[in-house]
Formats: structure tokens, C-alpha cells, sequence
């Protein structure tokens, strides 16, 4: 299955606010936590095109994450606003490829820049994407 992806329409970006927990002893994030973030923001990113992972796992459907990379470009740091920028780059026929920018919201530093692959599975195994579910995932984010 090929998809043609909007790259405007493929793009959301959420903002989170450094929490202490997430730092180390330098008041620094540790790189850890930025998977969390990538978490929020993709998970928001399929919220706002109307998918819900919850609604998912109801239909016997998950994303787990099949492959992870990330760069470390600056640091951030305790109480700091960042704006993860999630685009989903790819969906293929058993899986989906988002890319992600960290950025400081003051000033625009990249901080942390990666990718996740998700494979979609079901019970079985390995779940084909249906069209009807790539067609979602082409949308623009719901106002």
C-alpha cells in the first residue's frame, strides 16, 4: 500500500513543560525522557485526527514501537516549554513511521530530533493497515 502523504496534513506539534522528575542531577533532561514526550505528542497527534489508542486496544489493535532513533542536538533543561513537532512520515501496510523535533519554544533550539516505527498488530500477529484507517491518518487535525 502506498500512501501519499500532505506534509502540512501530516504535521501537529504539542507543547510540554519540563517537569524535576524528568531532569538529572545537573537539572538537565535525561535522555529518557524524551521518549515520554514523543509519547504525549503522538498520541496526541492521533487524537486530534479523531483515533484514540484506547478505542484502538478495543478492537484488538495496538502500535507498539518496533524501532527507535533519536539524535541529542542541546540540552533542556527543568521548567523549560518545548514543542515536540510530530509528522507522520510513512504508512505502510503493517506499519506507520513518525518523526519527531524537540524544540526550546523561547528561542527555537532544536534540542532533540528523532523517529519511531510502530508496527500495527492484533492478537494474532502482525494487522494489515485498512484503507479506511489510512484514510484517517492522511487527515488535517480536527479544529
Amino acid at each position: 500500500m502506498t500512501v501519499t502523504l500532505d506534509p502540512a496534513a501530516a504535521r501537529s506539534v504539542v507543547r510540554v513543560r519540563v517537569r524535576f522528575g524528568e531532569t538529572d542531577l545537573m537539572g538537565v533532561v535525561h535522555h529518557s525522557s524524551y521518549l515520554q514526550y514523543m509519547e504525549v505528542a503522538r498520541i496526541e497527534w492521533l487524537r486530534r485526527r479523531g483515533i484514540t489508542y484506547a478505542s484502538m486496544a478495543d478492537h484488538g489493535v495496538h502500535l507498539p514501537v518496533v524501532e527507535l532513533s533519536l539524535k541529542y542536538r542541546a540540552p533542556a533543561r527543568f521548567d523549560e516549554e518545548m514543542d515536540v513537532e510530530t509528522t507522520l512520515s510513512e504508512v505502510g501496510t503493517v506499519s506507520v513511521r513518525f518523526d519527531y523535533r524537540i524544540v526550546r519554544a523561547t528561542d527555537g533550539t532544536l534540542c532533540t530530533e528523532g523517529t519511531t516505527k510502530l508496527a500495527c498488530v492484533d492478537s494474532r500477529g502482525l494487522h494489515r493497515i485498512s484503507e479506511e484507517m489510512a484514510e484517517v491518518l492522511k487527515r488535517s487535525e480536527r479544529a
